[in-house]
Formats: C-alpha cells, structure tokens, sequence
C-alpha cells in the first residue's frame, strides 16, 4: 500500500523564524485594521473575509505544473492523490478534521492502494479490523467485481434503506447489552439472563423490571419494531426503564406462613370430606381406642354377650370417617379374647 507524504515530516522551523514569523503576522493584523477603517468596517468581519480567501485559495485544485508530468498515467493518478491528501491534512490544520483517502485503480490489477488522509484517519485505517491492506485488497476485488455494472443506476432509496436497517440493528444491539448489563448489576449475579416474554421469571434473580411501556408487547427485541427498540433504548438511558432488588418474601418464608404441610397429605385434600383437628393427629400417638359402647370389666358375661351381637353397618355413623386402629386398641382387644375363652 502506497502512502503519501506528510507535511509535518519536514524538519521543525527554529525558534528565530517563528519570532520573526509573528512580528510578520503582527504587521499583517495591522494592515488588516487600517483597511477596515478605511472602508468602514469591522475589523473582526474584515478579518473573516481574508481567512476565508486564504482558505479558497489553499483548498482550490493544483494543476500539474508541466505537461510532462501527465505523460504517464501513473505518474498523474499520484500527482493527484498526493494533492488531494495535503489538502485533507491542511484542512485539518485550520478547521480540526480529520479523514483519511483510500484509493484503488480497477483498471491496473498490478498497481497497488493508495492511503492518504491525516494521521489520525491512516492509524484507524491500518488498526480497524478487515482494514490495512487486507481490506484494500477486498475493496479492489469488489470494484472489478462490479465494474461491469458500475453504469447501473443505484437509487437513493436504497442507500437510505441500507442505512436504516444497519441504524436498526445498532440500536437492537446496544438495548440487548444494555439490559443485560443492568440486571447483572442490580442483581449481583453475573450470567444472568433477560427474560423477555415473561418478565415475572425475574424473581429468580431476586429482582424485578419496573418502567416498561404498556403500549409495548413484552417479546424479545428481534420481534419489536424499530421504533419500539429505539423507546425502550432512550427508556432504559434515561433511567425510567430499570430493575430494582424484589422484596417480596422468598418463597420459604410463604411456606412457613402458610403452616406445616402434613406427611401423605396434600394442601386441601381433606376439604370435602370435613374438617379434622391436627392437633388429634399429632397426638394420635397418646390417644386409646375407644368403643361406642363401653364394656364394664366387672360383668365378663354381659360383655360377652356384646360381642357375640352382631352389629348392622347401617348402625355406624358414616358421616364420620373412620379411625384407625391404633396399638393400644389391638392389645386390648387380644386381651378380651382371653377373657372369653
């Protein structure tokens, strides 16, 4: 790649030539002052006028100076490039611009790139990534690739379109970090992820979005349009669009709140089939069985004649569920056995 000469590369002028430089310049403001008085003006207008012929004739084209130097093509394509790039480093001297000049020859397969510009704009070429040459190599293999159709017409439209999707997607890129990069910080938890479509999953987190829009579906910013990223972007910079730490209960503490759960019973199992005390549940333990009718142990004879009733099931009381035979029942029960026999 071919790079055109820098001013500045000259040796640095000595301190006695700038002195006398600004003695010069000092004279010429005066001349400048005695001429704006004469034509009744002002001296800061007058002074406009010559700095803006000063740039006029800094920034007009500059001619090959003999006919001899266009005789080869070469020669004149870098006669002109070399022009073209002082005049962008002189425009960066008087008004702070910066830019830089690539130029390719579609024509010569041989001929190599040109890089002109400032400082600043050749540094960004070279260090941008699929820049250098590598990229002026791919910008020359793209015009001989288009050469052919280089007479086609190419509709502002189109560059328009071009430039909005490409705006389109900065602008869904910098809302996809940005959200990111604010819940990771609120919530302390580094490889958290936004959940678009259902932003109560956020609890997971520990924290929870407040300031989304209602008029905006909660969908991933792939299926928004344009104009909803953009509102959720200047939402999310503004601060109105953020996440703050949740301080609902966890969901331990609405167990402990809702009671014990009780081992083999699920949460309104028993609701229709009557209300049963827990606290006889958790004494169970203690509780002997009773019959309906107790038995005296004075009278062996009149209790067993009881057993030997036979006892109707229409009798029992079938709104009640049944209990359970507990331990002590079966020992009493075998020990009324032994009284039988």
């Amino acid at each position: 790649m071919l790079c055109a000469p820098l001013d500045n590369e000259q040796s640095p002028p000595d301190e006695l030539y700038l002195e006398r430089f600004e003695a010069f310049m000092e004279k010429c403001l005066t001349d400048i002052r005695s001429f704006a008085e004469r034509e009744a003006r002002s001296f800061e207008q007058t002074r406009r006028d010559v700095a803006r012929w000063h740039c006029n004739q800094l920034f007009q084209w500059q001619s090959p100076s003999s006919s001899s130097e266009v005789s080869n093509r070469s020669t004149e394509i870098w006669t002109i490039l070399v022009n073209l790039s002082r005049i962008l480093e002189s425009l960066s001297g008087v008004f702070g611009i910066e830019s830089f000049l690539l130029a390719v020859d579609p024509e010569d397969i041989t001929s190599q790139s040109f890089l002109g510009g400032t400082i600043i704009g050749r540094e960004f070429w070279r260090g941008m990534r699929a820049g250098g040459e590598s990229g002026a190599k791919a910008f020359k293999e793209q015009c001989i690739k288009n050469k052919g159709n280089s007479s086609k017409f190419i509709s502002p439209s189109s560059v328009i379109n071009v430039s909005s999707k490409q705006s389109a997607k900065n602008v869904k890129v910098e809302l996809y970090e940005g959200v990111r990069n604010a819940l990771r910080t609120v919530s302390g938890i580094r490889n958290a992820e936004m959940k678009w479509s259902n932003h109560d999953r956020l609890f997971t987190y520990g924290v929870c979005l407040v300031g989304w829009p209602s008029d905006i579906p909660a969908k991933n910013p792939s299926t928004l349009k344009a104009d909803q990223n953009k509102r959720l972007l200047e939402l999310l910079n503004n601060g109105t669009l953020r996440f703050i730490k949740n301080i609902m209960l966890s969901s331990d503490s609405d167990q402990a709140q809702a009671g014990p759960v009780w081992e083999g019973t699920e949460p309104g199992e028993n609701e229709d089939e009557g209300t049963i005390d827990q606290s006889d549940e958790m004494f169970s333990w203690a509780i002997q069985y009773e019959d309906d009718d107790p038995v005296d142990r004075t009278e062996p004879d009149s209790r067993v004649t009881h057993q030997d009733q036979p006892v109707e099931e229409s009798s029992l009381d079938v709104g009640r569920p049944r209990k359970r035979a507990k331990f002590g029942e079966r020992i009493r029960f075998h020990s009324a056995e032994d009284v039988i026999t």
